[in-house]
């Protein structure tokens, strides 16, 4: 009789076991599973938020057709640069900081976690839209393209002025031109 009860104990015991690898097998599944939709929501919560400052960039962009000192009056917390190369001052970056909250904050690194980069270039129009040629019309003038960069800079140590390559700090990027006219008119 010893031997039997010895026996069921033994069996008792296996399953026990077996359930409790079962369970913990189980939760480290869900934790898994909660820490990727975090992870998910925070990236969503980034884009939506970058998409948002995107369009702000772009709107004033095409209001003030690309005329880069206009734009950076409607940030007066943006870092603006001027590209030396560029005589008429028409050319340059537009930088804006926001802290973790998508606020937006002087042009300070140590608290900066995102960074939006409107980097502005004057080109020929009949360049800049060639792609629509196709009906027969040839632009003269100039156009300004805008390339807008939203970035994670959250433990980045240097400050971004350009338009980075490494392609994993960019959260958005978009393109938009104004077509600004004829030279002197």
């Amino acid at each position: 009789m010893d031997q039997r009860r010895s026996s069921n104990l033994s069996l008792f015991l296996m399953e026990l076991i077996m359930a409790i690898m079962f369970f913990s097998l189980s939760a480290a599944v869900c934790v898994r599973l909660f820490a990727s939709a975090h992870i998910l929501s925070e990236n969503t919560k980034d884009l939506n938020n970058a998409t948002i400052w995107s369009q702000n960039l772009a709107e004033v962009f095409t209001a003030e057709e690309g005329s880069l000192e206009k734009i950076a009056e409607h940030f007066p917390d943006a870092y603006v640069t001027i590209d030396p190369a560029d005589p008429q001052g028409k050319e340059g970056v537009i930088i804006l900081f926001f802290d973790e909250d998508w606020n937006m904050i002087e042009d300070s690194l140590t608290e900066g976690s995102y960074e939006a980069i409107l980097k502005i270039s004057v080109d020929d129009a009949s360049r800049v839209y060639e792609d629509v040629n196709t009906y027969g019309v040839e632009l003269s003038g100039k156009a300004a393209v805008g390339y807008i960069d939203i970035l994670n800079i959250k433990g980045v140590s240097d400050v971004i002025l350009d338009i980075p390559e490494d392609s994993s700090l960019i959260i958005l990027t978009n393109q938009i031109d104004a077509y600004i006219g004829k030279e002197g008119a």
